[in-house]
């Protein structure tokens, strides 16, 4: 039997965060028993989002505690033949803080201790970079005691080859196996949603930056909208309430706009997106969800620097569905509104090949050596 153990532990305040994590634990379900890190940490709100059931929450009073347990598992199934594994890592790694790089150097103690025990280390759906090369050598040195090292884009890949982790191989988001049995339908509502952060790293807070990508913004909502259509300004993040109203403020007297004031969440997302024509944003899990509800993406990014999304859509073969701030063109635009049809139909066969990817790698972790799968 696998025993799957699951660090919760995210950006809480994100619900682009709070999507993957529950798209893979939904998943997980298929091959084995499910424990949760549930320590007092992790808000009982975002537990309650990624559905965890009672009987998958280990609640302990720290961090540390969460591994008491495993360990504590790993003992006894070597006496009943089950198999242990510790999944983490959904997410983007990026920077050099001195926090960063001895977390990594406490996670490679605790994985090395998880290794002499028999449990098994995944790391899975992560994307990394730009890094500095301090946060990279403390990397590399985590990746020695991970068994199963998955990220999510073909650069990080790259980056991760480049700086030692030669083990990298390369997994698609999992935002891709979200709900992957709802029926897909691009809609014709003649409505538009922008969901936009104020920078590309959250401590960033680049005026010219900004500018442009509201000059492009409303170019796009010029050149793809039609008459009478709705704008509707929306936020998947806490932290973009904020600009979210400033950008809100700037469009209210031109366009007939409308805000969500509140925070979009996994339970009420298909309320705006399944209203939407198009969902314009530099947030990757925006563009990766509202999609499901038939808003046709469109991403407006500084493609040189946003590379998490750039490096995505180029490794889908979505590139028609970027618009550049600085160098977007008319004609780029108005192909995406001409072709939006056959883009959507595009976007969901790319979808339906992410998934079988995304299975083949959990069915190598988890099947692998004939390990039984739960039905």
């Amino acid at each position: 039997m696998n025993i799957i153990y699951y660090q919760t532990k995210t950006k809480f305040i994100n619900t682009g965060d709070a999507l993957i994590n529950k798209a893979l634990l939904d998943t997980l379900r298929n091959y084995g028993i499910l424990k949760c890190n549930c320590s007092n940490d992790i808000p009982g709100y975002f537990i309650k989002e990624l559905g965890i059931k009672d009987s998958e929450k280990i609640q302990s009073k720290t961090e540390f505690g969460f591994v008491r347990t495993i360990l504590k598992d790993a003992i006894h199934s070597k006496k009943e033949n089950n198999n242990i594994y510790i999944v983490s890592g959904l997410g983007h790694n990026f920077g050099g803080s001195l926090k960063k790089c001895v977390r990594n150097l406490i996670a490679s103690v605790i994985f090395s201790i998880y290794h002499l025990f028999g449990v098994k280390t995944i790391r899975i759906g992560m994307s990394i970079g730009p890094v500095t090369k301090r946060l990279a050598f403390t990397e590399k040195i985590r990746g020695y005691f991970v068994d199963y090292y998955y990220v999510r884009d073909s650069k990080s890949l790259k980056l991760c080859h480049d700086i030692g982790i030669k083990k990298a191989k390369l997994c698609p988001d999992m935002s891709w196996i979200f709900d992957k049995n709802l029926i897909r339908k691009k809609n014709q509502n003649n409505k538009i949603c922008i969901n936009l952060r104020k920078s590309i790293f959250d401590t960033e807070d680049d005026k010219v930056y900004q500018q442009k990508m509201i000059e492009m913004c409303d170019q796009i909502i010029n050149l793809i909208s039609k008459k009478n259509d709705e704008i509707i300004f929306c936020y998947q993040v806490q932290e973009d309430k904020d600009y979210c109203q400033e950008i809100y403020n700037f469009f209210k007297n031109k366009y007939n706009c409308k805000m969500v004031a509140h925070q979009i969440r996994l339970s009420d997302a298909e309320k705006t997106y399944g209203s939407s024509d198009y969902i314009i944003s530099n947030r990757m899990h925006s563009l990766l969800f509202a999609y499901k509800y038939g808003a046709l993406p469109i991403a407006l990014i500084d493609s040189k620097k946003h590379t998490k999304i750039q490096q995505t859509f180029d490794d889908c073969d979505l590139h028609e569905l970027i618009v550049d701030i600085y160098s977007g063109t008319k004609k780029e635009i108005q192909y995406i509104a001409k072709n939006s049809k056959n883009l959507y139909k595009k976007l969901i066969e790319v979808e339906k090949q992410k998934q079988k990817e995304i299975l083949a790698v959990l069915d190598d972790i988890f099947r692998k050596n004939n390990r039984s799968r739960i039905k």
